[in-house]
């Protein structure tokens, strides 16, 4: 097999600050302002989603909403209607499925698209991600990001440079230059603490990790290090994964603000039980073991 044979030309699509790129579309005057989507700020409300115009005054996803609310005072609190932004990003799948029928959806906001089958060359797989693109914004009237590259993990890092609103193709052979400039951070799969030890040693770009032997990475990070020279330099062999055997369905849903009341505790898992069972009829598939998560604050 040639290595044209082998050339594939996968798309990661990421819808841009998703909940509230909703919330505009259904109420058009809030187009420009600052958007905070969750809980209440006098109540230990928790940020879900903020917009970008919220972001830029520090205000982000997981973060206290009276924090958010001191660093933008003028920004507009919305409550979640997630059962909203589930009914978009069907929408948004419908699009990417018909474009090429090999989709992953990673989140309710992120997909990868394998343009392999349906491209002879990377140029028309741009194209058709161009289409993707297009069509959200169109259709839906929905931002969104597009990173494409010969494999998922460039793609990923492509589209996250790329945002908001961005198209980034990186060429087949050109994935460790377009990486090296990069902070180690950028990589998926290098958290806080990874980033942390790795700066430490001197290692502050991926381009650095690329150039770096086995050896010195596997000191400082142990087994991994060998793996993560290799993702550095841009490698990664991963599938778009379409019919991965469904072992487990679930459903779950993080509180706007904090919940004591037995009431509505079990209003909301009654909801999220018809979602399981819903599923699970739609893959024909019977349950044989429960497990129930509460996270607690």
């Amino acid at each position: 097999m040639s290595a044209v044979d082998d050339q594939r030309y996968i798309a990661l699509v990421d819808l841009d600050a998703f909940y509230a790129s909703v919330e505009v579309i259904e109420e058009p005057s809030l187009a420009g302002k600052p958007l905070l989507i969750g809980g209440s700020p006098t109540s230990r409300g928790v940020v879900a989603a903020a917009s970008y115009e919220a972001r830029k005054y520090g205000c982000h996803s997981a973060m206290p909403m009276s924090r958010a609310v001191r660093l933008c005072p003028e920004a507009i609190v919305l409550r979640p209607r997630f059962h909203l932004y589930r009914e978009y990003s069907g929408r948004v799948m419908d699009i990417l499925q018909q474009e090429s029928g090999v989709i992953q959806q990673m989140s309710i906001d992120e997909a990868y698209v394998d343009l392999t089958p349906v491209s002879k060359d990377m140029q028309e797989a741009a194209g058709r991600a161009h289409r993707m693109q297009g069509r959200v914004r169109v259709d839906l009237g929905l931002p969104c990001s597009v990173g494409i590259a010969s494999n998922k993990m460039v793609a990923k890092v492509a589209c996250e440079t790329g945002k908001p609103g961005g198209f980034v193709v990186v060429e087949s052979g050109t994935e460790s230059a377009f990486l090296a400039d990069l902070g180690v951070r950028s990589l998926p799969g290098i958290g806080p603490r990874s980033t942390e030890r790795l700066r430490a040693h001197g290692f502050h770009t991926l381009g650095q990790v690329a150039a770096a032997s086995p050896e010195a990475l596997v000191t400082v990070l142990g087994p991994w290090g060998a793996a993560l020279k290799r993702r550095a330099q841009g490698e990664d062999s991963s599938p778009v994964e379409t019919d991965r055997e469904t072992k487990s369905v679930s459903a779950e849903e993080t509180f706007a603000e904090d919940v004591n009341v037995r009431e509505s505790l079990a209003e909301e898992l009654r909801r999220m039980a018809e979602r399981v069972a819903r599923s699970l009829e739609q893959h024909g598939l019977v349950g044989r073991t429960v497990t129930l998560k509460l996270r607690l604050s």
